[in-house]
């Protein structure tokens, strides 16, 4: 299992709409480059998958700043229960949460995220430009 860094954005306006009415997340979450993914990191290169420090900035301003030993589950019981509902392949990614400090990002924006192991060595950077959805979306019950 090797690891990868990703962002897991989400449309939050589109997320309060469908909340409220008692509806999936999935659309919030599943538009076109809403999970950006860096290179994937070979399991030989990360002594402790629980150990890894996250940190995320826009336009240079620090706003995530994380360890993986802050996740509520380890990695080993959410394989479980994931392949306990469904068949993992090759290829899949089980992205497991973010640290404190979601916030808004607006097109244009400037987003650089690292992931580090726990003496600081860089082991993946994942650096976009945030954009306006092309088309635009209406949501509609």
């Amino acid at each position: 299992m090797d690891e990868a860094l990703a962002v897991d954005m989400t449309a939050r306006n589109l997320q309060d709409k469908v909340k409220k009415a008692g509806l999936p997340w999935s659309t919030a979450k599943g538009f076109d480059t809403f999970t950006p993914i860096g290179p994937f990191i070979p399991k030989t290169t990360v002594s402790d998958p629980h150990s890894l420090k996250l940190s995320l900035k826009i336009n240079g301003v620090l706003k995530q700043d994380g360890m993986t030993s802050d996740m509520i589950f380890r990695i080993p019981r959410l394989i479980e229960h994931i392949s306990s509902i469904m068949t993992l392949e090759e290829g899949d990614l089980i992205l497991t949460g973010t640290p404190e400090g979601v916030g808004q990002v607006v097109p244009g924006d400037k987003v650089e995220c690292l992931l580090a192991d726990e003496n600081g060595k860089e082991l993946a950077t994942l650096n976009f430009t945030t954009a306006a959805r092309e088309g635009g979306y209406e949501f509609q019950l």
